[in-house]
């Protein structure tokens, strides 16, 4: 096959498009294909920590999305308990300074309308639409892969397609695994927000901890809307298969009842309750893993964000491991030659296989943290009011430092 092929990223959500602009950037040609019609917002908002930040930026995207984000001054850590705030992680220009980025709230489709403009006026890299993978057939020095919209010759194939990759089914990694958790997605004005123990609820990013449930809202669209996931234990009927599907073979993204979701809340405050009442077009998505440990690539064919290591979403740090993994592949196949690309591709999963396992694992803890009961609970929530801001913000400087290798 001729070194000039170009790679093929199958997916054109916020991991794909990232990937795509990163190949572009170091002069690599890309064909991304997507198996859906039509590119829609998958989704409400989303958190991009500074470690985000740099790699956007990375691709020259840093101002373009800057454009569009909100910069909270705080995490604020909220107990249902108490019915109150217990602790606040400061961001902010302090933040800032200090990881050498921002943090940015945006609405997922804001990113992607970001990184799909970037991809369009990048004559690198061409869009099909309509295109799931088929099959993927290795050959000498490169991929034939194979959609509906015909065949395509690559030098590689990153799949970037999500939880329940067909390209990861393609060379024989494992389904994604079921957590017992669903998350309700929503949006709501934001004069839906009252304030709770002197700090507003349209302002800053809040989680609210309790048994076996929790809460994350936090402001996007400029400060206009609020998103809202609300995390709770899945029912038989909600619970997915390894395909991300549910028991009922229906999709991964559901409609929600706005009753459904308020009786799994019915102790929170009754501010927070009204926030949820005031919540829009209500999803359900049922939560599954990919183990990091796991398979992330054969021969020329690799796996990145959710395709390689799909998480809970308890660290906000889902879609910055598939923008950093864009970067970092990226800088190993533009340092390889067309005969080095397996080398190149293998030597990507060494380097991101360990920091996505911390990530993950960090992830999971999150989620058992937030949803401890009793003494347990009463000792997390002294833990925390009792915690200087400044030392739980140090608590991150493992994850919000990171930095992209400079560009050679």
């Amino acid at each position: 096959m001729s070194g000039t092929a170009p790679v093929v990223v199958a997916g054109a959500g916020i991991a794909g498009l990232a990937t795509a602009l990163a190949l572009a950037r170091r002069g690599i040609a890309v064909e991304v294909i997507e198996r859906a019609a039509r590119l829609a917002e998958i989704g409400a908002g989303l958190q991009l920590s500074p470690n985000a930040v740099h790699a956007l930026d990375r691709l020259g995207l840093r101002e373009a999305v800057s454009a569009v984000a909100v910069a909270p001054e705080a995490v604020r850590i909220a107990s249902v308990a108490r019915g109150r705030p217990i602790a606040r992680v400061p961001l902010g220009a302090g933040a800032a300074q200090r990881h050498g980025a921002p943090y940015w709230l945006v609405a997922r489709a804001d990113l992607q309308a970001v990184l799909l403009a970037a991809a369009v006026a990048e004559p690198d890299i061409r869009l099909t639409l309509s295109a799931p993978v088929t099959a993927l057939h290795e050959e000498r020095g490169g991929v034939r892969v194979e959609t509906p919209a015909g065949e395509i010759v690559a030098r590689a194939v990153v799949g970037a397609d999500g939880v329940g990759s067909a390209v990861r089914a393609a060379i024989g990694g494992a389904s994604a695994v079921p957590t017992g958790k669903v998350a309700f997605r929503a949006t709501a004005p934001v004069a839906a927000a009252a304030a709770i123990g002197g700090a507003r609820l349209s302002e800053d990013a809040w989680i609210w901890l309790s048994p076996r449930a929790h809460l994350v809202h936090y402001p996007m669209h400029g400060g206009a809307r609020l998103n809202l996931v609300a995390v709770a234990e899945a029912t038989a009927a909600e619970a997915p298969n390894g395909n991300g599907t549910n028991g009922n073979g229906g999709e991964w993204n559901h409609a929600a009842a706005a009753e459904a979701v308020l009786s799994r809340f019915a102790g929170f405050p009754p501010a927070v309750r009204t926030l949820l009442s005031a919540g829009e077009d209500w999803r359900r998505w049922p939560l599954s893993t990919v183990d990091p440990a796991g398979l992330w690539g054969r021969g020329r064919t690799v796996l990145i964000g959710d395709a390689a290591h799909a998480m809970v979403p308890f660290l906000a740090q889902g879609a910055a491991m598939a923008i950093e993994d864009a970067v970092v592949l990226a800088d190993h196949l533009a340092d390889a030659r067309g005969d080095e690309t397996e080398a190149a591709l293998a030597a990507y999963v060494r380097a991101r296989r360990e920091r996505v396992r911390q990530v993950w694992a960090g992830a999971a803890r999150n989620g058992d943290i937030y949803h401890l009961a009793g003494m347990a609970a009463a000792a997390r929530d002294t833990a925390l009011s009792l915690a200087p801001p400044g030392l739980l913000l140090a608590g991150f400087d493992w994850l919000y430092g990171w930095r992209p290798a400079a560009a050679r």
